[in-house]
């Protein structure tokens, strides 16, 4: 099964660009991890309590916005949060798993990483040239 990866902000915008993907490629046989990435308030200390309301909080969101996306697509979804920048959270994904394709909306990802990784990048406010060949 092919492998990709997606990082959101879990904003509308970027689950509209997902779920017209998803509408444009029904049958896509695809393992698809997306990445809700947050932070804690500047003004927060790390402890075992901020931390877990962070945590809640991001679950919270990313749950809400996976409800926005097509429910009836052929693909497997596995949503995860992870406590860091979105740069850091996207680099450390791509260089410690591996990913066939890259789904991108308006994100911006050095070159080195890409290379390095040898993913295939697929734009989806391309959808419609988008399609996820190896």
């Amino acid at each position: 099964m092919k492998t990709a990866f997606y990082a959101t902000d879990c904003s509308v915008d970027s689950a509209l660009a997902l779920r017209r993907w998803q509408t444009a490629n029904p049958n896509e046989s695809l393992r698809l991890t997306i990445l809700h990435s947050y932070d804690l308030d500047d003004s927060l200390a790390l402890t075992r309590e901020t931390y877990r309301a962070a945590k809640q909080q991001a679950k919270a969101r990313l749950d809400q916005w996976l409800e926005m996306l097509t429910q009836s697509w052929a693909g497997e979804l596995n949503p995860e949060t992870l406590l860091a920048s979105p740069e850091l959270a996207i680099t450390m994904h791509l260089l410690l798993r591996s990913y066939d394709f890259l789904l991108l909306d308006e994100q911006v990802i050095s070159e080195t990483i890409l290379h390095q990784t040898k993913v295939k990048v697929c734009r989806l406010t391309d959808h419609e040239l988008c399609l996820l060949t190896i």
